[in-house]
Order: C-alpha cells, then sequence, then structure tokens
C-alpha cells in the first residue's frame, strides 16, 4: 500500500504523541487524510459550485465546452482522432482505440502511422481549471497496450514548466507485472520532477477483495487537487488510493481524457488486439474556494472542427475480444512467402509437419465459402491457427461462437502469468459436412491472465473456420 510522505507522517505521529501524553482528545477534522479511507475534504475547503463544470454527455459532444483531440504526441502510432469519438442514445461518451491489428483501413492517423492503427480519442477542455476536484466515471479500454487516461495539463516550455496530474490504466508498470489490478498516479511540475505511484487498488480493503479495473463495470477515478497545504489526493472508487505532497502543480491547466497509445510498451503494454473502446458516464470538475494559483493561458492546438463531431447517436457497440475473427481482411499474399511460422493481423499461423513445404500448403484464406459467402480460414494436413487475448481475469465471463465445417479442433485455454502450462484447457471437436455454429461460454479460472483459443487439424483432413466472436459478458 502507498503510504504518506515523512513529513505528513511526521506530523500525524506528532499528534498522536501529544495526544498519549495528554490524554486530550483529537478531534477527527484535524487528522490528514490516509490512503485507504474514504475520500473526504480537507477541513475549511469548500467547493465553488457557480464554476463548476458536471457533463453526462446525454447530447453528444458539447462544443461550447470540449476540443476533441486530432493530434499526435510521441512517435510511432497515430494520435488521438475524431473519428474515433463518438456517444449513444443513452449518454454514453464511446472513445475507440484501434490496435496493432486494426484492418478497417477506414480511418487515418495524424501521427507516424498513417493508417489507422495505433490511433485513439481524447477529448480537451475549452475551459480552464485549477484546484478543486476532478472526477470521471468510465469503463477503461480493457486491454494492454493502450493507455486510458484523465488528466489535467499546462506546458510552458521556454520555462521547462510542465504542470500535470495523471491517472492512467493500466498500472503496473513500476512494480511489474502491467495489469488492471493497478492504477498509476503522477503529478508533474516539469518532465523531470515528478512522483508516480502505482497502486493495487485490492490493497485499498482489508478485505483485500479481487479489483480488476477492467472488469467492463463503470469506476469512479479522480483526485482533489490543494495548494494551501501543497497536496493531491487521488482516489477510486471514493477510497483514497495515494496521496502526494511534492511537486505540485500550481498553473491553469486543461483538463482532458481519452485513450492513446504510448511509444514504449514498458509503459503500458503492447497493443495485440484489433479495437476496442473507453466509455464514459460522465466528467465532473468542482473548483475549490480560496485555494490560490498561478493563472496561465494553456496552449493548444490540434483539434477536430465542427463539422467533425459526431452528431449521430450510435447503438452501443459490441466488441469481440478476437482479433479478425471474420478473415475479411487477410490475404494470401504473406501466408505464400513463408514457411514457418508467421502473424497475420492477430492470428499465428503455422504448421505441426516440420516439413519446408509452404505454409500456404496447410493454410489457405478461401473466397466465398464462409457464412454469408464470405473469406474464411481453412486448414488442411496439419494446419494450425491460434490467438492470444491478454488481460482476462479471475471470473470473468466469455461466450464464444464461431462457424466450422470438416474435421479438426478448437482448444481455448486459460493461462496465468506466462503461456507454458494452462490454468484450464476446452477441447472442441468439429466434425461437419456443412457449416456449423458452435458456441461455448468460459469461467476465467483464479490466477487467469490470458486466454488463448487455437485451431487445427490432422494430415489428410481439412478445417474450414468463420466468424469467430468471444464476447464479455
Amino acid at each position: 500500500m502507498n503510504k504518506l510522505k515523512n513529513g505528513i507522517l511526521s506530523t500525524i505521529l506528532i499528534l498522536v504523541t501529544v495526544s498519549a501524553c495528554t490524554n486530550a482528545p483529537i478531534e477527527e477534522e484535524n487528522l490528514l487524510p490516509v490512503v485507504g479511507e474514504d475520500l473526504r475534504l480537507l477541513d475549511n475547503i469548500e467547493f465553488d459550485y457557480e464554476h463548476a463544470v458536471f457533463d453526462d454527455f446525454s447530447s453528444g459532444v458539447d462544443k461550447t465546452r470540449w476540443y476533441i483531440g486530432n493530434q499526435a504526441w510521441g512517435g510511432n502510432n497515430g494520435g488521438v482522432i475524431p473519428a474515433n469519438v463518438n456517444y449513444t442514445d443513452d449518454g454514453i461518451l464511446v472513445l475507440t482505440g484501434n490496435g496493432k491489428y486494426y484492418s478497417d483501413h477506414d480511418v487515418r492517423g495524424v501521427g507516424d502511422v498513417k493508417d489507422g492503427r495505433y490511433t485513439g480519442a481524447a477529448l480537451v477542455s475549452k475551459f480552464k481549471v485549477h484546484t478543486g476536484r476532478f472526477e470521471i466515471k468510465m469503463k477503461v479500454l480493457p486491454r494492454l497496450g493502450a493507455c486510458t487516461a484523465f488528466w489535467t495539463y499546462a506546458n510552458e516550455a521556454t520555462s521547462g514548466a510542465n504542470h500535470e496530474i495523471d491517472i492512467e490504466l493500466p498500472g503496473g508498470n513500476i512494480d511489474r507485472p502491467i495489469s488492471f489490478e493497478n492504477v498509476l498516479n503522477t503529478n508533474y511540475i516539469t518532465e523531470r520532477f515528478k512522483q508516480s505511484q502505482d497502486i493495487k487498488v485490492s490493497s485499498l480493503s482489508s478485505e483485500e477483495n479481487e479489483v480488476y479495473l477492467n472488469d467492463g463495470e463503470f469506476h469512479t477515478f479522480g483526485f482533489d487537487w490543494y495548494t494551501d497545504p501543497e497536496l493531491i489526493i487521488y482516489y477510486v472508487d471514493g477510497k483514497i488510493s495515494a496521496i502526494s505532497d511534492v511537486f505540485i502543480p500550481n498553473y491553469e491547466c486543461r483538463l482532458w481524457f481519452g485513450c492513446w497509445f504510448p511509444v514504449s510498451s514498458a509503459f503500458v503494454g503492447t497493443a495485440n488486439f484489433e479495437k476496442d473502446n473507453m466509455y464514459v458516464d460522465y466528467v465532473k470538475y468542482l473548483p475549490f474556494k480560496n485555494q490560490p494559483y498561478e493563472t496561465f493561458e494553456p496552449p493548444f492546438s490540434g483539434y477536430a472542427l465542427d463539422n467533425e463531431y459526431p452528431t449521430t447517436p450510435i447503438p452501443v457497440p459490441t466488441i469481440s475480444k478476437i482479433s479478425n475473427g471474420t478473415f475479411e481482411n487477410l490475404t494470401l499474399q504473406e501466408i505464400s512467402e513463408n514457411t514457418n511460422e508467421i502473424e497475420l493481423y492477430g492470428w499465428n499461423l503455422t504448421k505441426k509437419i516440420n516439413e519446408d513445404q509452404p505454409l500456404a500448403s496447410v493454410i489457405d484464406i478461401v473466397d466465398n465459402e464462409g457464412y454469408d459467402h464470405s473469406k474464411a480460414l481453412l486448414l488442411k494436413d496439419g494446419g494450425v491457427a491460434y490467438q492470444n487475448i491478454d488481460s482476462i481475469y479471475h471470473n470473468f465471463q466469455y461466450d464464444l461462437s464461431f462457424y466450422a465445417k470438416g474435421k479438426g479442433r478448437a482448444i481455448v485455454s486459460f493461462y496465468g502469468k506466462t503461456n507454458t502450462e494452462a490454468l484450464f484447457s476446452k477441447t472442441i471437436n468439429i466434425n461437419q459436412d456443412e457449416l456449423t455454429l458452435f458456441s461455448e461460454e468460459f469461467i476465467a479460472p483464479e490466477g487467469s491472465q490470458s486466454l488463448e483459443i487455437d485451431f487445427d487439424t490432422s494430415k489428410e483432413n481439412s478445417l474450414l473456420i468463420d466468424n469467430l466472436s468471444l464476447i464479455k459478458k
């Protein structure tokens, strides 16, 4: 569990010591908050309700309040783009992240990567913010490699000032492993002078119940930002997760939130997925009264035009955790040029037999033979196709479905921190003359970190597969 900084701890110890010596009671409000406690305001702090902001996106994205980001930072990504911003009929903001295996090419990146891969989405406040309570209720983008974030930011390049407060997921990048059991809280005054605290959320409860922040539920994340005293109190679902009393920003900032793709896999992992979403129920900002701050005009450029804002709500998306399960964007060219295992849009394609024949002799992408005369994957004579899905944890429930014909098998396996030994496996035997729908339900066993689905067939047999879907319940 994260601890308070030494100066704050010393203050608390002095108060406790004086109490013990004098037998005088200490008023509860004289004690500073502690990690693991319920969130509460410091003494004598009042909200400035007149200047508060609350947005539940019931009418989409308000152009008077929010910029939609259309820019990139860092390298080797496609930036944040307006095409990835949508909202639903019931007022849920949908921010899409397209990962490494994105293959539709219906959006274009604005960073180094132009083909739509590694593109996220972000909203940035047109209003300025300073000290106060900042809160977002959201479902995080539930895959490694994409950073779900909620942050304040003001940068003054000449002086090197970088006043920033961040909530970022997944966490675990300090102590490993990177996972959605953790959240990362960081505050800066320059890029060099900062404090990062990586918190395992289950440690905030004395019961240490399992907490996985990509469980498909809405969670609240936020922070209280004080400058007198200098203090930032971070929280998750109303519980204080971290406290910082060093490197406390004091510039006016803009408020940001969204999902994006960092350069380094050491930060949030590798984006081994096709597409997934971050969902936002509301964002709230309650300024504090009588807290000092430095007025500043945070520079901002790289935003959507008015005609790029979403104007029509969309149905709540259904996201399959399997990348390119329809095989529509796979081509034979990559297969025919290889004799050994290759990775193609999320699929690892290989063979059981150790001969030097081309991979295309045992694996094919065929037209007009899949569901509704679409493309399909054909395995024959020992061909193998498999895919691994990360960030799957204990008690997560999934519906798996696919169409298949021919003779072969599908094997679903859950793994822990390594893929050397399965925690649980189930084999689905396939022996069908016609394209047939297969469906199964699965619950991830204790210790799970990922799931793998394998398809294979044997010598002198073939197996046709199409429309794979793995939906979290």
